[in-house]
């Protein structure tokens, strides 16, 4: 379940993680042979290689709290094991986990790659459609009993935060991150539709989602697409994947409309980056059209939730600020096009019903 090798961030030699040889061995897969295995360090440290018995493998620690993890941990495997007994959406088989060390393995997709990493050339309209086929299959099985269980809820929007943040947040918070919480602390408006959304979430129709959806949570594999990482699945809104997904290609609508020379020469005008962001738009328009006509085809109860395009508009607008945050970790500031962008997804949270159509979804119903 790994890209095509991607950059390494930093080395993390397998000496160093002695618990990643022994969940193999318990798993009877063998162990990562040091010549062929690929380290990387993010939010989630990974492995990637090919074992001494021959079989790829990917390998993730699941990252948080203890109690998080172990959470974490039995949506990964109750997912795990209804997709490997019902393979109607296409994702690398799962070989096991390990609540104690929070690692989890699955099997490797060699030569993969991530949808995040195909331009719009090569993430076709045909792609998009099966996107939607493979998210509208979801949003249509039965919740394991696992993930039924569940009620915690999701992290995303953080609407304890919206006031305030923890002491303990703060702290650690770059100051890029500090940056995007004054935007939205200072924005009373921004704040109540924030909290509208999760109140209107809360009363919608739900079904088994993924719950974390972006475009590099697909891979591009032997020609067609499989989804990865399951460990934010649960019973919700099914309009969060939507959103998402819409939300990914207006993120790249926005930041495709300038140069490198606009996002360094000081304040853009959000006047020029709503006008330059419709006109890129409209060339990534056609992927959101073709992933929900996927999905609508796929789910076609999805018809008779009449507020479902409202709301996975208005989560459109806030996976604007949920990239507002990942573009602020580990940096100093947030550059001028981020927080414009962020201004396109607050237009969004605020009247999202008048967003569906233009945003290739077709309108409400």
């Amino acid at each position: 379940m790994a890209v095509n090798r991607p950059p390494q961030f930093a080395s993390i030699p397998l000496a160093q993680v002695p618990d990643v040889t022994e969940f193999l061995e318990r798993l009877d897969l063998g162990v990562f042979r040091d010549d062929d295995v690929s380290t990387f360090f993010g939010r989630n440290d990974s492995w990637a290689g090919v074992t001494s018995l021959g079989l790829p493998v990917f390998v993730k620690r699941v990252g948080g709290p203890p109690d998080e993890v172990a959470q974490r941990i039995t949506r990964i495997r109750a997912m795990g094991e209804l997709l490997g007994a019902h393979p109607v959406v296409r994702c690398p088989r799962f070989l096991g986990a390990d609540e104690r060390s929070g690692l989890v393995a699955y099997s490797l997709l060699e030569q993969a790659r991530n949808g995040a990493d195909l331009g719009a050339e090569e993430f076709t309209r045909e792609l998009a459609h099966e996107a939607g086929v493979l998210v509208g299959t979801l949003h249509g099985l039965p919740a394991p009993a696992a993930v039924a269980a569940d009620t915690s809820t999701p992290p995303l929007p953080p609407v304890s935060n919206l006031e305030a943040i923890p002491l303990e947040s703060y702290a650690v918070a770059s100051g890029a991150e500090l940056e995007a919480w004054r935007v939205v602390h200072n924005d009373p408006a921004l704040i109540e539709a924030i909290r509208n959304l999760s109140e209107w979430e809360r009363r919608s129709p739900r079904a088994l989602i993924h719950g974390d959806l972006r475009l590099d949570q697909f891979l591009y594999h032997e020609g067609g697409l499989h989804l990865i990482d399951w460990e934010e699945a649960r019973l919700a809104d099914p309009a969060r994947d939507v959103g998402a997904f819409v939300g990914e290609w207006l993120f790249r609508g926005v930041h495709g409309m300038a140069s490198g020379e606009d996002i360094a020469t000081g304040p853009v005008d959000d006047r020029e980056v709503i006008a330059g962001g419709v006109r890129r738009f409209e060339q990534l328009r056609p992927f959101i059209e073709a992933f929900w006509e996927g999905y609508s085809l796929t789910r076609p109860q999805a018809r008779d939730d009449h507020e479902l395009t409202a709301r996975a508009a208005a989560f459109a607008g806030w996976h604007m600020f949920d990239r507002l945050f990942a573009a602020g970790f580990q940096r100093a500031r947030l550059t001028p096009l981020e927080l414009a962008a962020a201004g396109v997804g607050r237009k969004a949270l605020l009247n999202p019903a008048a967003f569906t159509t233009t945003l290739g979804l077709g309108g409400e119903g």
